[in-house]
């Protein structure tokens, strides 16, 4: 542990609250001398002081031992979430054109990580590979602890997605395309569906033809139908894409919720920087089939940006560095 690094973290702390040491060491009743230790590097703060540290400043202790925020992982207590997806060095390519290189990134329960990157950067064709629908070249994946090169069905049955536009049959009720669902995915508990068509705020139209619904509509039924064989990640590409602002705002409240009440992992490929900025914890920038950063939310805001300022600064960085190369 770098007790310099730390020492100047509780400096910059200090600073961006306006604090003297003497401030802050009357906020913990201790000396300031105390206060000058840390900061010069000389000593640590024991477990107590951590603790008030952490409250005082809003970090994780961790943060702290660290000597850096972390806002990949702010949202996650891992010691209390599973991992529910690990991709590790996952590389595919069609003839000589690789279009996924060397890609990893965990998930968690509850988290909700946003895909984004220009058209043609990989994104849907990591959402494949990563379902099995493209089959990769090497590296790992595994879904809930399942690889899926040894466990596919099994690992499968943990995931629920849309990709593109929902699998819907126009022609017959939006109650009847859930009672197929129900008998493939083998969910006999109606008390479940009931819930979900309520989740999804169709209790009014879930007896019409799906052929006279809207496209929000659509994609509602089509988030019901993915979460009837009770997922624990739900894999959504665009899913927004087409609605209004009414109709984004309701997909929007739905996974917020399925992820704090059912701690639902989602990964969410969109182009609407301003909606995952919205809804995500964490953002994956994928370019050139590569992820060229992986970073909380929080630091955006942090930083009093937008994802899009955000966006564009790391992909311009990344062709000039791809250029130099």
């Amino acid at each position: 542990m770098n007790q310099e690094k730390v020492g100047k973290f509780i400096y910059e702390l200090r600073k961006e609250k306006n604090m003297t040491q003497q401030d802050l060491a009357d906020l913990l009743y201790i000396t300031d001398k105390a206060v000058s230790k840390w900061e010069n590097g000389r000593c640590l703060p024991d477990v107590y002081f951590l603790k008030q540290l952490s409250d005082i400043f809003n970090v994780t202790e961790k943060e702290i031992l660290n000597g850096e925020r972390n806002f990949k992982l702010k949202e996650i207590d891992l010691e209390h979430h599973e991992k529910t997806l690990e991709v590790r060095n996952v590389s595919k390519s069609f003839g000589k054109s690789k279009i996924l290189d060397d890609i990893s990134f965990d998930m968690y329960e509850g988290d909700i990580i946003g895909l984004i990157g220009p058209n043609g950067a990989g994104k849907t064709s990591l959402i494949k590979t990563i379902l099995s629908l493209y089959k990769k070249d090497s590296g790992v994946v595994k879904i809930c602890n399942y690889d899926i090169d040894e466990n596919l069905e099994e690992s499968l049955q943990t995931v629920g997605c849309i990709i593109e536009n929902p699998d819907l049959y126009e022609n017959i009720s939006g109650r009847k395309n859930l009672q197929i669902t129900e008998i493939l995915s083998k969910n006999d508990t109606k008390e479940y569906t009931e819930y979900l068509i309520k989740l999804v705020k169709l209790e009014d139209r879930i007896n019409d033809k799906v052929k006279k619904y809207s496209l929000g509509m659509k994609q509602r039924l089509g988030i019901c139908n993915a979460l009837l064989k009770r997922p624990r990640i739900l894999i959504l590409d665009e899913p927004t894409n087409g609605l209004d602002p009414q109709g984004i705002k309701e997909i929007r409240d739905i996974l917020k919720r399925l992820s704090i009440e059912n701690k639902i992992s989602i990964l969410i490929s969109s182009h609407i920087l301003s909606e995952i900025e919205n809804i995500c914890d964490r953002v994956i920038i994928i370019d050139n089939g590569k992820i060229i950063n992986d970073f909380g939310i929080e630091e955006v805001k942090y930083k009093n940006i937008s994802l899009e300022e955000k966006y564009l600064q790391d992909t311009l960085k990344g062709s000039d560095n791809s250029g130099n190369n």
